[in-house]
């Protein structure tokens, strides 16, 4: 598949024009092989969600290129700031109060965003050519587990993308772990490749005892709070 390409500068070039034109692309990770488009494209967007024929009410991740980026997208917190320095770049994603700077169809107009910074080299160099976070997900259809290997990612999305990046194996075969600070106290939303002990060590009071169908239920109906200035 000609769409194929290993890892190398021009390739990483040719991967922010095509994002920075609205189009899609495989990429690796610190975890999985993600699919990723501009937040700032609407149809790149409507393109991941239906090429993985995934539901309406997922809101994508924003992959940061930096962290100075993170307060650019979120209303950040004394709290998230203190552990996006201790934590990040790392295998683990928090989920602040979205700012009118993300556009609601990446969002899927909860409110929140759940933002992340991986060391992948490529994936940085990929975000800093384009200027702008990322918006993504995992490269599979929706519910096939983890994407370890970029085979999977082109049996499931190749004929959908614009370009794939093959940089090998996953050094992980995991997903982000996901913590949500927009309840009265942080929340476990998903375990994944950062160790849950790990994170309790900075957040005693982590609520781990919520189950998937449970987190998801209160997330839908939490209700967003006033934009602050």
């Amino acid at each position: 598949m000609s769409k194929v390409k290993k890892a190398s500068p021009e390739v990483i070039r040719e991967a922010a024009d095509i994002i920075s034109a609205g189009g899609t692309v495989v990429v690796p990770t610190d975890t999985n092989y993600n699919v990723v488009t501009s937040p700032f494209s609407s149809q790149g967007v409507a393109r991941i969600f239906d090429m993985k024929k995934r539901e309406s009410l997922s809101p994508l991740t924003l992959f940061l290129g930096d962290s100075m980026e993170f307060p650019q997208y979120a209303y950040t917190t004394p709290l998230a700031e203190f552990l996006a320095k201790r934590m990040w770049p790392g295998k683990i994603s928090f989920i602040c109060w979205q700012k009118p700077t993300i556009p609601n169809y990446v969002t899927r107009g909860f409110g929140t965003v759940a933002c992340t910074l991986h060391e992948n080299a490529v994936h940085r160099e990929i975000s800093h050519l384009v200027g702008t976070p990322l918006a993504g997900t995992s490269a599979n259809l929706s519910g096939t587990g983890n994407v370890p290997l970029v085979e999977k990612a082109i049996e499931h999305l190749g004929e959908y993308v614009d370009l794939i990046i093959d940089a090998g194996p996953s050094a992980v075969d995991n997903a982000n772990t996901i913590i949500d600070l927009t309840f009265d106290k942080p929340m476990l939303a998903r375990a994944g490749a950062y160790p849950t002990d790990e994170v309790l060590k900075y957040l005693p009071d982590l609520i781990t005892d919520k189950s998937k169908d449970d987190y998801k239920k209160l997330a839908k109906q939490r209700v967003e709070r006033p934009v602050l200035a």
